[in-house]
């Protein structure tokens, strides 16, 4: 364990900080479940981590501090000075223990006292908290409120979404707009930043500050669709919570604790090891460019203009090696995160009574750190399904003639310039048949719709929001939320999604993944005035075509290239112009879509060049079509075409 031991006390002093920072605002605002969450994860991982090198003090010291939180979660207990205390305290220990555990490797605390003590004080203090909601407030909250109760009506405004409503935070944003039409927002739970993103389950609650009579607040919060409950209240007024929205916080609730266990293998890579001769080159490049501006400035001061084309011909050889440089010290082995998921398997195998083997292949893999971060969460999705869904018992595989023991194979390896990870598993496959069956009884397609759909579609609606084949929820799958996660994140990345599976014989995940996210090549194209960029690794050529060309099959448009029928869309029509299509010769770009090719049509190609992605932030995160942002040599700002989504 010692050649851990660096490791461990890495994440621990990171987890360290951020409990202290945490628990701070808790003390500030004990409303806000996203801090609480935060903790909660932080003492969990530590009781994980402890417990995996051998310190188990350490562990029960974490897992008792756990239990805690899972209280105040679980609102069976209140956020008092007391328990405030003693939190801050175990985590004085816990900093105390890791200093200990650098300078001697081994675990020289005595929390057993402490321990004892945290556990009376939360028997004590837990209590049954009703359902009846009241407001609290700071008190720099309740001295606003006092000064505006002498001039103005306060009112506590509480809606109650339909959970099912994908933009409940931009809802949300349009609701705090229009009351603060009439009135002075005094306070938001959640916070707006938490409101903004969306990232609540169903409720939010506003206190205002108005003159307005309390139906004119009622109609201003009102106004957008999607709210299942609406309560205008005065300050200290009770509410019931209704009882659908109460059950189903206690699920969610439940299904967050439960999903807990295996947080610690989505964490962020925190830091990267770099070759000292990777540093060496980079100064050396750096020093190379200090140069280079040197002999810019002395040829402006002097006006030799002559000897400008040389000194740019040298910068763009040192801006492209410095580019290259930064690119390979950013790039972390794909290992990283597949030598977390061995013992994943084997806890979830064990708690579904199964025999499993986790196989991984090509884990000297290099990808960018950031993409490599945002590929913990789908493959831990992948992972649990294949548990759940694909490996059947050891009974059963027998009786099919199988060995008793499973297989999930976790494979990583280079393609052009992409990664590709796949995810195989040699277990019952996808019944087509249970998946429509199950799309149909939920309301995600027509029966219709669904009978002219292939085998191979009908597999595929099993990575839509909600699609899922268990008819019991379970803390492993069953709530239709792992694959839809899967195929969002991978095309966010800008990565494509494909699967096979066959009945009885396994299923294969297969992800196509950029290798980094910050520098790209790509395609510069010109539709009327704007001018939008196409990664070049989504193109497979560009071709001229007639209009004469072109076909009309079902009122779809195609051409024919090299025997292949093509469908053709104008990108003009996609951004919203309307203007009429008089060329008679056309620019098709043609792109790879998943298995298929498409045609693109746009007015002109501009150049090829290597481009910096800008992603979108808040409420236009995410937008389909378009995966970022680049600002060209010109100054003027080209959006990004997401050929995954866009059509």
């Amino acid at each position: 364990m010692s050649a851990y031991k660096q490791e461990f006390l890495s994440e621990a002093r990171e987890n360290l900080e951020k409990l202290n920072e945490n628990l701070l605002a808790i003390e500030k605002d004990y409303s806000n479940a996203e801090n609480i969450n935060a903790v909660f994860r932080a003492f969990h991982t530590l009781k994980g981590n402890s417990a995996a090198m051998g310190y188990m003090t350490f562990s029960e010291l974490a897992h008792t501090l756990e239990d805690v939180l899972a209280l105040i979660k679980e609102k069976k207990i209140k956020v008092t000075k007391n328990i405030m205390d003693e939190l801050f305290e175990g985590c004085d220990i816990i900093e105390e223990g890791l200093e200990q555990i650098e300078n001697d490797n081994s675990e020289s605390i005595d929390a057993e006292g402490f321990i004892s003590r945290l556990k009376k004080l939360h028997e004590k203090e837990s209590e049954k908290v009703s359902i009846e909601q009241k407001a609290t407030f700071t008190e720099e909250e309740d001295a606003i409120i006092s000064q505006k109760e002498k001039e103005m009506s306060i009112f506590r405004v509480v809606i109650v979404f339909d959970r099912k409503n994908p933009i409940n935070g931009a809802k949300s944003m349009l609701i705090l707009k229009s009351l603060s039409e009439i009135s002075e927002i005094i306070k938001t739970i959640p916070s707006k930043e938490i409101i903004r993103e969306g990232k609540f389950e169903t409720e939010i609650d506003i206190v205002v500050a108005t003159k307005e009579p309390k139906e004119n607040v009622e109609k201003a919060a009102g106004k957008v669709s999607g709210i299942k409950h609406l309560f205008v209240l005065g300050l200290h007024e009770e509410y019931v919570k209704p009882d659908e929205t109460a059950r189903h916080e206690k699920e969610i609730e439940k299904a967050k604790i439960a999903q807990q266990h295996h947080a610690d293998v989505v964490k962020q890579i925190q830091s990267i090891r770099v070759d000292m001769k990777k540093l060496d080159k980079l100064m050396n490049l750096m020093g190379e460019l200090l140069i280079s501006n040197i002999r810019l400035n002395e040829i402006h001061r002097k006006r030799d203009y002559e000897s400008i084309k040389t000194i740019i011909a040298g910068l763009d050889r040192l801006i492209m090696d410095l580019h290259d440089e930064v690119m390979e010290v950013r790039m972390v082995p794909i290992g990283n995160i597949f030598n977390r998921f061995p013992r994943m398997v084997r806890d979830l195998a064990g708690k579904e009574g199964k025999k499993i083997e986790l196989a991984i292949e090509g884990s000297e893999i290099e990808l960018d750190r950031t993409v490599l971060d945002q590929m913990g969460e789908p493959l831990v999705h992948l992972l649990r399904n294949c548990v759940d869904h694909g490996i059947e018992e050891p009974a059963l595989r027998v009786a099919a003639g199988k060995n008793e023991e499973g297989t999930i194979k976790l494979i990583a390896r280079r393609e052009k310039s992409s990664a590709v990870i796949e995810v195989e598993d040699d277990g019952a496959g996808i019944d087509p048949q249970r998946v429509k069956e199950a799309c149909i009884r939920k309301g995600m397609i027509s029966k219709e719709d669904a009978d002219k759909l292939s085998d191979k579609d009908l597999q595929m609606l099993i990575f839509r929001p909600g699609a899922s084949t268990n008819e019991i929820v379970t803390d492993v799958s069953g709530r239709g939320v792992g694959m839809d996660v899967v195929m969002t994140k991978v095309k966010e990345l800008g990565g494509n999604v494909k699967m096979e599976s066959k009945l009885g014989k396994g299923t294969t995940v297969t992800m196509e993944l950029p290798l980094t996210l910050a520098i790209i090549s790509a395609l510069l194209v010109k539709v009327k005035t704007e001018t939008y960029a196409i990664p070049l690794n989504t193109i497979d050529q560009t071709v001229d075509i007639t209009v004469s060309q072109i076909k009309t099959i079902s009122g779809k448009e195609l051409f024919v290239l090299r025997n292949t029928e093509i469908p053709l869309f104008w990108l003009q029509e996609i951004v919203g112009y309307s203007d009429p299509k008089n060329k008679e010769k056309l620019t098709v770009v043609i792109a790879n879509k998943g298995d298929q090719k498409i045609g693109l049509v746009v007015d002109s190609i501009v150049a090829q060049q290597q481009i910096l992605i800008k992603g979108f932030q808040d409420m236009i995160k995410g937008t389909k079509g378009f995966a970022g942002a680049t600002i060209l040599g010109d100054g003027t700002v080209s959006l990004i075409i997401d050929i995954g989504t866009i059509v």
